[in-house]
């Protein structure tokens, strides 16, 4: 059995010590015997997800899929690779300040280029419509995409889609200081996953 998975930090083990023995794909793939293709990138968006779903992979090659999908507020463009946009996280109600995002772009620069495109998308063009739809089309786009079965997460606290396992909840009991799941939180969520497989086949 060979298992796709593909996410951002959560699912690539970011803040392991050993990440590729600790995180919850490895150890999925460790009880079901299977074998383990893990490409998810921090800071990775739905839109990285897709792309690779669509374009650059070929699903059909696996016998199982397990997808992470993250904040729709993230995306990613090409100029000459493809380069990540990941803003900051506080989305609290109402959605966000915008202040806080041209306080981030200010001062952070993190986009050392088009930072004044992107501080002008997240504070003029975007809104809370626009991510919920965007999330949507991701994830019927995920759900449809090819044949084999899939199981489907998320880390998006605010969705209001019904994925198959909520990894996000807001807690940091088990999570190390940037908000990613510990060792045993990757055992947990391994857990659920795999329970999860054996229902769906």
């Amino acid at each position: 059995m060979k298992i796709y998975f593909d996410g951002c930090s959560w699912t690539q083990g970011a803040e392991l010590e050993n990440p590729e023995e600790e995180r919850f794909s490895k150890l999925v793939c460790n009880e079901l015997a299977a074998e383990e293709t893990n490409i998810a990138v921090s800071g990775g968006s739905n839109d990285r997800i897709v792309r690779n779903l669509l374009v650059e992979k070929n699903i059909e090659d696996y016998d199982l899929a397990v997808i992470q999908m993250t904040l729709p507020t993230r995306t990613e463009y090409h100029d000459d690779k493809w380069v990540r946009v990941n803003p900051p996280h506080n989305f609290n109600q109402p959605f966000y300040q915008r202040q806080s995002i041209i306080k981030w772009f200010d001062e952070k620069v993190r986009l050392q280029q088009h930072s004044d495109f992107w501080k002008y998308y997240y504070t003029h063009i975007t809104s809370v419509k626009y991510f919920e739809t965007k999330e949507k089309i991701h994830y019927h786009t995920i759900r449809n995409a090819k044949k084999i079965p899939l199981v489907l997460l998320t880390i998006n606290w605010w969705t209001k889609l019904p994925f198959d396992l909520q990894l996000e909840n807001g807690t940091r009991s088990m999570k190390h200081r940037y908000n990613h799941p510990n060792k045993k939180y990757h055992k947990l969520i391994a857990n659920k996953i795999t329970d999860i497989i054996k229902n769906k086949t």
